[in-house]
């Protein structure tokens, strides 16, 4: 093979890669990657997840909702955006009493491989606590970012379950697009809606 040859060849095989990473990123897109779920008794008639894990993720989100829950100052706010809302546990540093959501689902994110899993069932990534938005009807994660509108499977990117370092803390100045500039919880900011199905 001659040197130009060889530089021929080896500028196609960078074009080839080049253009089969952004179809390799699409396709994720198509990929189930995870399920909201709304309660305990869902693990019981899903079929995805093997419901022991299931259980075990729910317990798990339970625990992160109890550290990551959105703080509002405001009940009235707090009720406003999800309901009716409870105290949040007293902040160790001695700051001001807040308020958090209930947990109202939570997000498993499947494993990337189902090899070695009984019976077909995905494996556990990555469990996430939601929290229902009166507003829009979405579920949102703990730092803000919409899941899905309804329960069922996610996919592509929505199947996330990356949590945030500490809860986050939610300003008086609302909840609309100046907030959501600001990084405001659930704010018009965050894209959503990777759930097709329940």
């Amino acid at each position: 093979m001659t040197p130009s040859t060889s530089k021929r060849s080896r500028n196609l095989k960078l074009v080839l890669m080049a253009a089969a990473v952004p179809a390799l990123l699409t396709g994720c897109e198509d990929e189930p990657s995870g399920k909201v779920l709304t309660s305990l008794e869902e693990c019981k008639v899903q079929t995805e997840i093997a419901p022991a894990e299931c259980e075990a993720a729910y317990y798990k989100a339970l625990v992160e909702h109890e550290k990551l829950a959105p703080r509002f100052e405001s009940e009235r706010e707090c009720n406003e955006q999800f309901g009716a809302c409870q105290s949040a546990p007293a902040n160790p540093t001695g700051g001001s009493h807040s308020y958090m959501p209930s947990m109202s689902g939570f997000l498993i994110g499947y494993a990337l491989s189902q090899a070695m899993q009984p019976r077909g069932y995905y494996g556990v990534g990555g469990v996430s606590p939601l929290y229902r938005d009166y507003r829009s009807g979405g579920y949102l994660r703990p730092g803000g970012e919409r899941v899905s509108s309804n329960s069922g499977t996610v996919y592509g990117k929505y199947g996330n379950t990356a949590l945030p370092a500490r809860a986050v803390t939610v300003s008086r100045s609302g909840f609309g697009s100046s907030a959501a500039a600001r990084g405001g919880f659930g704010g018009s900011s965050s894209r959503g809606g990777g759930g097709r199905g329940g």
